[in-house]
């Protein structure tokens, strides 16, 4: 296996694992890879942001659009905490690159509507949500962005709705045949113990919210995050009921995964993972995703970003998806 640093050398060899104070979800993949050579994207130049809602099926789901409608669709899938915005930075690289950026607040987040009941965020209804976006920009296939939990929801769509994504691109964030897997030792059960601990009533939402989200700012703050990001990022669960439904979210991947509800099917479509190797919250083990379940992938490591490395290395991370899906026409 061989691992390749975002502007340097690849550097064959295991990476140690960290232990997890949070509640992410995530991965990097590895395979065997030529030498990459990058280079950071020069400063976005500022583009006017478009404001649109999509329904899916009676959901109100708000998106944030850069760049010219023509261009090629790149999909932008945020996770916890997160909103829209979190995409900000990449989407101007994007959008000066001639693509189209989309960025939702997916459901439960942001000003995005917060249906009801645990069964409202299975995998199922978030997947038509992404396809619901896509058909209400009048796109037929798109490229797909997922960072978190958001990365599930591309792993996920990849799998279950293949049609829609033409390339794929996962921000440290874990395939869930991969985590499954690996959550058999004891290793990463100790560090997903919120798996566990969101399966409880009403007690989760009343420990992160308390004291301002006291929790929550802590541990981004330890993943290096400005106090003026971490504000930003918790925008996403602010709104009533927005904490609950963002913990939601996970009571109903724990229960898609347990009744074998999960998308499962191999990922054939061009896949990059770009992970920061100052990640914190699972085992190393999960660099390598199931062979058998992604088929043509490749992964970048960009050694000084966090877990938040769209944020902790915008150029070198726009830059490589703008590389990624260079070779996309508009569909």
């Amino acid at each position: 296996m061989r691992r390749f640093d975002a502007g340097a050398v690849p550097d064959d060899g295991p990476e140690t694992g960290r232990r997890l104070e949070g509640w992410w979800v995530l991965i990097r993949t590895v395979l065997p890879q030529s030498r990459l050579s990058l280079t950071s994207c020069p400063m976005p130049e500022a583009h006017e942001l478009s404001t649109r809602t999509i329904d899916s099926g009676g959901v109100r789901l708000h998106c944030v659009s850069a760049g010219r409608p023509d261009g090629p669709m790149v999909l932008l899938l945020h996770g916890f905490p997160a909103r829209w915005s979190t995409w900000r930075r990449p989407m101007m690289a994007l959008a000066n690159a001639g693509f189209f950026a989309v960025a939702p607040d997916l459901r439960g987040y942001g000003v995005s509507d917060k249906p009801a009941g645990v069964p409202a965020y299975s995998s199922a209804r978030i997947i038509d949500d992404v396809a619901a976006i896509i058909r209400g920009f009048g796109r037929q296939k798109v490229c797909v962005v997922g960072h978190d939990f958001g990365g599930g929801v591309a792993w996920g769509t990849a799998m279950a709705r293949p049609d829609l994504v033409s390339r794929l691109a996962i921000l440290n964030s874990v395939h869930p045949v991969g985590f499954e897997r690996q959550m058999r030792k004891w290793s990463q059960v100790k560090k997903s113990w919120y798996v566990f601990f969101f399966l409880l009533p009403s007690i989760p939402e009343w420990f992160l919210s308390r004291n301002d989200f006291r929790f929550i700012k802590r541990s981004l703050a330890e993943d290096g995050l400005s106090a003026e990001d971490t504000e930003d990022l918790l925008e996403g669960v602010r709104p009533a009921m927005a904490l609950h439904a963002a913990i939601d979210w996970y009571r109903a991947s724990f229960w898609d995964g347990l009744r074998k509800r999960l998308p499962q099917a191999k990922v054939d479509v061009p896949t990059l993972v770009v992970w920061g190797d100052r990640e914190r919250h699972l085992d190393a083990a999960l660099a390598v995703p199931p062979p058998d379940w992604v088929s043509s992938a490749r992964v970048v490591h960009i050694p000084e970003a966090s877990h938040w490395v769209h944020h902790d290395a915008p150029d070198k991370v726009a830059a490589l998806l703008i590389e990624h899906f260079a070779p996309v026409r508009p569909l």
